[in-house]
């Protein structure tokens, strides 16, 4: 019974310290954050270049834009879940820019919310880099 308790003591305690450090900072956080980010904004960039003027003239357009590319409105709700779980003073400006990748994607948004991207593009990249030079 002791060893047993011993165990399961030891097994929690490992995991309660790797589970603290999942959520931690990383650079692999970031380095998936600024790839989402930028794949988002590509396929926001393409739905609307592909689909605004076909909207315009045929409402219809709107399902098969939404066949073709709804999968893509759960890779943008994860990708505000990553911004969520990262520690870092841009924490807010991350999660803004995954809720304007988010409406981005979107068939029915507007083409200006992919404006918001870049520069938080360019955020990401420089906090990863100060990290690199540390």
């Amino acid at each position: 019974m002791k060893v047993s308790l011993f165990l399961v003591s030891i097994i929690f305690s490992v995991t309660a310290i790797a589970g603290g450090n999942v959520y931690r900072h990383s650079d692999d956080t970031l380095q998936k954050l600024y790839s989402e980010l930028h794949y988002l904004n590509q396929v926001g960039l393409e739905i609307h270049n592909k689909y605004d003027a076909k909207l315009a003239e045929d409402p219809q357009q709107l399902h098969f834009c939404e066949g073709e590319y709804g999968y893509v409105g759960t890779r943008a709700r994860a990708t505000i879940g990553i911004a969520n779980r990262i520690e870092s003073p841009n924490k807010e400006e991350y999660i803004a820019a995954g809720w304007k990748a988010y409406q981005c994607i979107k068939c029915s948004g507007d083409i200006s919310h992919c404006d918001a991207i870049p520069p938080a593009l360019e955020t990401i990249k420089a906090e990863y880099n100060a990290l690199q030079s540390q």
